[in-house]
């Protein structure tokens, strides 16, 4: 049976939660040189398919995202993303089949009242995952591009700092310091975050 067609919301402002898995957990990502690649897949594809990129990070066996889209459905963008690399993947490493568990998990997510919260969440995923002590430690993660107070490395044109920035004031330097306070703060809480989200489709299909 083909697969039921994913809804698609294009509306621009349209804030996702992305999520992508492993097949039955396993590892997409095996060393350095793959993390590298899927952030080279995601700038290409955001030139190609304009997005606004908020935060990220990078588990051995997942992926999160914060995405806001513009004028192309989320579905496509996640599928250029997945695919070309599943390709890299699977040309590597001279596998096959499905990398990733399904395609993946989509949440639309209240930008007035959740936008930083998720970005905290997806941010201190490392940390509650066992990868790292600190947040700003952990380099495959879209925080240490908003620790450095004048960031120039080579994320810079991945991710939409000032956008983001914004959500907390005009005066974008305070508005740094008040969402690494807001991160840290969570850190330092060891709970886990409760915030609405609302499902695409409570399957990953």
């Amino acid at each position: 049976m083909p697969r039921k067609a994913r809804e698609n919301i294009i509306a621009p402002g349209t804030l996702y939660h992305i999520v992508a898995r492993g097949n039955n957990e396993r590892r997409i990502f095996r060393d350095i040189r793959d993390y590298r690649k899927l952030l080279i897949i995601i700038k290409k594809t955001k030139e190609k398919f304009p997005f606004f990129l908020y935060t990220f990070n990078f588990i051995p066996n997942h992926y999160h995202m914060e995405i806001e889209t513009q004028d192309v459905p989320i579905s496509k963008i996640m599928h250029n993303i997945n695919f070309l690399y599943a390709s890299y993947f699977h040309y590597r490493y001279k596998t096959s089949g499905h990398l990733f568990q399904d395609r993946f998990y989509s949440s639309l997510i209240d930008k007035e009242s959740y936008f930083w919260e998720v970005a905290r969440y997806i941010d201190l995923n490392s940390v509650r995952a066992g990868l790292a002590e600190k947040p700003e430690n952990y380099r495959w993660s879209s925080y240490p591009i908003y620790y450095q107070k004048e960031y120039k490395g080579e994320l810079i044109k991945l991710i939409d700092r000032d956008r983001f920035l914004e959500y907390g004031g005009d005066d974008l330097k305070k508005s740094r310091l008040i969402y690494l306070e807001f991160v840290n703060d969570g850190f330092k809480s060891k709970k886990e975050p409760k915030f609405p989200k609302f499902p695409i489709n409570k399957k990953m299909i």
